[in-house]
């Protein structure tokens, strides 16, 4: 049975949002797939992996949860029988709709077992398959007129090269690659794989150069090359450079970003910075500059700059239920990722207070409530804690992983305020705050004791960081608000829904955990 034209609109709106643009004989090779696929009555392998495509697509466009899950259910349902039938695209895109809901040790198991297994047959002609449609989930936009790694899929004829080169995206995807050398070597793969997507070479730059490697550089100008106009590739050549002291190549990049200001676009005003400013800029949200550390040594910055956005799935969570008017505060604020979002989210007729100890990090939230005249966004310099006084602050060389101690501290550290939760809110008189979020590496029981009259009163959604660098899940702090009358949660990304934990068991592994207070 010919498609309904709902499936042909459907796709071809999939390829223009993703920036692809192909030629008139590779668009009508897509429509030819698209008419010769048995949409009621699947019956190839391709069939299969075509209908899961376009139920990917379906869901990710659906506005409500329900239909959004039905859709999602539909593609796996396809997607698993073309993998039975073995073709090796079915299983690449399993793999993906896995991450896409934040499923990634089974997301990475299907993607790694269909690169191996598919090797053979991709480099040897002897072996050929169907070619089908591919599904890619935005991450990170380029330019109009830029080729799009959903473009270059495309354009393969042989369903085994896709399946390779889809499978390594899918474990790039799957695997944040700036903490660990096994998530580094498989965007290296990735790479090799789609060696002109600009995207996955300004990744791989960034990502070397956050591990020290400085072979970096190479693929920040391979990026470059392939998008001579991307304000990324650029900005991430300024920084590399003046993180290696080389002043002068650093500011020949600032020289011709500061070129490009007649676009007239947020995404340039870090070219208006000085070459030893403190801080640079990040476009963040639709609407919104992000002040920043100017080095690869912040998490912050790499990942903004790579990624296009903030990694965590509990990023969506805090976009889709913070509404208008509400309070929110965010306790380790550091550069501002959920503060600004928070901000956003809740507009002028809402709160946020961002709590932070860090003096460099201080400075960075002051000039984004500046710049984006924020005035509804109020910076508290300092730790929140189960005490009022004066403590010390480990300072580690990114600021994400500065800890707050007691006692001795060896290496670099700040002596700063220390306050509850409780005396922040009667200062700055609160009588209701609606979401509370703690990232204190490590301190979240006493900050949780400090808001003994908050958590009784407020009854706040929490958001809080269950596993801290190389420290095992933070089963004190479930504990704690299990007894004050919260139920734990973890979040389902794609599908936005919020998973009930049922035993300490569920919480392993776990990053964040979301805390909904009984009715």
């Amino acid at each position: 049975m010919e498609p309904d034209v709902s499936y042909l609109d459907a796709y071809f709106q999939h390829i223009k949002e993703s920036g692809c643009e192909l030629s008139r004989l590779s668009l009508l090779k897509v429509k030819q797939q698209l008419l010769d696929t048995q949409w009621q009555t699947p019956q190839t392998a391709v069939d299969f992996n075509n209908v899961g495509v376009v139920a990917l697509i379906e869901a990710q466009r659906s506005s409500d949860e329900f239909s959004r899950k039905l859709f999602f259910e539909m593609a796996v349902e396809a997607l698993d029988q073309g993998a039975k039938m073995g073709h090796p695209l079915c299983q690449a895109h399993l793999a993906l709709s896995y991450s896409l809901i934040g499923e990634l040790d089974e997301a990475i198991k299907l993607a790694f077992t269909s690169f191996i297994q598919y090797l053979q047959a991709t480099f040897d002609s002897h072996y050929t398959i169907p070619a089908g449609l591919i599904f890619l989930p935005t991450k990170v936009e380029t330019e109009p007129g830029q080729p799009t790694d959903l473009q270059e899929l495309l354009l393969e004829s042989d369903g085994y090269t896709q399946a390779l080169k889809l499978s390594a995206w899918a474990l790039c995807f799957a695997q944040f690659v700036f903490y660990n050398a096994s998530g580094l070597r498989l965007l290296q793969l990735a790479v090799q794989q789609l060696p002109d997507s600009i995207v996955l070479n300004l990744q791989a730059g960034i990502s070397h150069l956050v591990a020290q490697r400085q072979e970096g550089l190479y693929f920040l100008q391979r990026a470059r090359g392939l998008a001579p106009d991307s304000s990324p590739a650029m900005q991430a050549l300024a920084i590399a450079y003046r993180d290696q002291g080389n002043i002068a190549l650093a500011q020949t990049w600032l020289d011709r970003g500061k070129g490009m200001q007649s676009h007239q676009s947020r995404e340039w005003r870090w070219a208006e910075l000085a070459v030893d400013s403190s801080f640079t800029y990040l476009t963040f949200e639709p609407d919104l500059l992000l002040a920043v550390e100017p080095s690869f040594r912040s998490i912050v910055t790499s990942v903004l700059l790579a990624q296009g956005d903030w990694f965590e799935k509990e990023m969506e969570f805090w976009r889709h239920w913070l509404k208008p008017g509400m309070t929110v505060i965010d306790v380790g604020a550091n550069a501002g990722v959920y503060t600004f979002s928070a901000a956003r989210q809740v507009g002028s007729t809402g709160k946020v207070l961002a709590v932070e100890p860090f003096s460099g990090c201080v400075r960075l939230l002051k000039e984004t409530c500046r710049v984006n005249s924020l005035g509804w966004v109020k910076v508290c310099a300092g730790a929140a804690s189960d005490r009022n006084g004066i403590s010390k602050l480990a300072v580690q060389s990114a600021s994400e992983l500065n800890q707050l101690m007691e006692g001795e501290v060896e290496g670099a550290f700040e002596e700063i305020e220390c306050f509850t939760l409780d005396s922040l809110c009667e200062r700055e008189g609160l009588s209701q705050v609606d979401f509370l979020k703690i990232d204190a590496e490590g301190h979240e029981v006493p900050v949780l004791q400090g808001s003994q009259n908050l958590l009784e009163q407020s009854r706040p959604v929490i958001l809080y960081e269950n596993i801290s660098g190389s420290q095992g899940s933070n089963l004190a702090v479930s504990e704690f608000l299990v007894a004050k009358g919260y139920r734990l949660h973890y979040y389902q990304p794609f599908l936005k829904e919020l998973v009930e934990i049922s035993s300490s068991q569920d919480i392993q592994g776990k990053l964040n955990i979301i805390a909904l207070p009984e009715k």
